[in-house]
């Protein structure tokens, strides 16, 4: 029998091969922070699914923080079932309170919003040239800032997004493949052009694009200093209370929020995201608030067939006929 430390220390390199970088950094602190003080000293063949679930019960953090904890422990079990140490991974059958889905469209910025936004930014510089590309690229951070000149096709009026620069385990810029590790090439809107051309000036075809004032990479912290965000961000866009303030992501929401209002289909938008499926694309759709407004406007019409009103316990007009509706 083997400890769940014992499994860690001997299958974690080889279960950080299979990940990129961020998602190794980000199973090391969830390592440390819950699996660990939780499971560490337990017999791996005796957690069963029943204990992960009292575990996700008990830990501290939002649920995608837990639920990333019990990823790691599963990516752990699934080794172990390879190295024959378990026969099964309790991961598999932990249950999760269904919850009401998100909506990445209420963190999307209105067009008032967005003229905010370039109205707070600075003037000019690489701070505004690298929001504005967040913005109108849906690009994650890292991979604006893994861009390099020669993905730009100014003729075409293309990206070609191909890698992510991100901090390693130790903080340090690791330069990668993309999430899902694709290769996709997202659309160069005009008025971003002028930016691109900024940004390329002086540059060569291997050079990164959207760098800092000294030439290196920029992460979310740094940027956010540099442009103290968390003061700025007020202006743009503000949440109901126990929502989290604008976030860096929100800008990859409104890009693709805005595709869809600029009726581009459906697979389309998810190619140019780079979403793993059409579902994930799904919900930027907005389908059901389209719906919405196409209900009032046939109830609108109907009701209007009364003088705007139903006239409760009289005798309609005429008798409703299903061809009426």
């Amino acid at each position: 029998m083997v400890t769940v430390n014992e499994a860690f220390e001997r299958l974690w390199p080889a279960v950080a091969s299979l990940l990129s970088d961020g998602t190794s950094r980000g199973y090391l602190v969830a390592w440390r922070l819950r699996v660990a003080p939780t499971f560490g000293v337990r017999e791996l063949a005796e957690v069963t699914a029943f204990d992960v679930e009292l575990a996700f019960a008990s830990w501290s953090g939002s649920v995608s923080t837990r639920k990333d904890a019990v990823a790691m422990l599963s990516a752990l079990c699934r080794a172990a079932m390879k190295a024959r140490l378990i026969a099964a991974n309790p991961c598999v059958g932990v249950e999760y309170r269904r919850r009401q889905a998100h909506d990445p469209t209420s963190r999307a910025l209105s067009r008032r919003e967005v003229d905010r936004l370039f109205e707070v930014l600075p003037r000019e510089g690489c701070y505004r040239r690298f929001v504005i590309a967040l913005l109108y690229t849906g690009c994650r951070f890292g991979e604006v800032a893994g861009l390099r000149v020669g993905d730009v096709d100014l003729e075409g009026l293309t990206i070609r997004v191909q890698r992510t620069a991100s901090p390693g385990s130790r903080g340090e810029i690791v330069v990668g493949p993309t999430k899902g590790r694709r290769v996709r090439d997202v659309p160069i809107p005009e008025p971003f052009v002028p930016e691109l051309l900024a940004a390329m000036e002086g540059k060569g075809e291997h050079d990164y694009l959207f760098t800092g004032p000294r030439g290196g990479f920029l992460s979310s912290g740094n940027l956010s200093r540099a442009l103290d965000w968390p003061r700025v961000r007020e202006r743009v866009k503000t949440f109901p209370p126990g929502e989290p303030a604008l976030h860096w992501h929100d800008l990859r929401h409104t890009a693709a929020t805005n595709l869809f209002f600029a009726n581009v289909p459906a697979t389309d938008v998810q190619a140019i995201m780079g979403h793993s499926d059409l579902a994930t694309t799904q919900r930027y759709a907005d389908t059901r608030r389209d719906s919405a407004r196409r209900g009032g406007a046939a109830l609108t019409a109907y009701y209007g067939q009364s003088n705007g009103r139903l006239r409760g316990g009289e005798s309609p007009a005429k008798t409703a006929d299903y061809r009426d509706f």
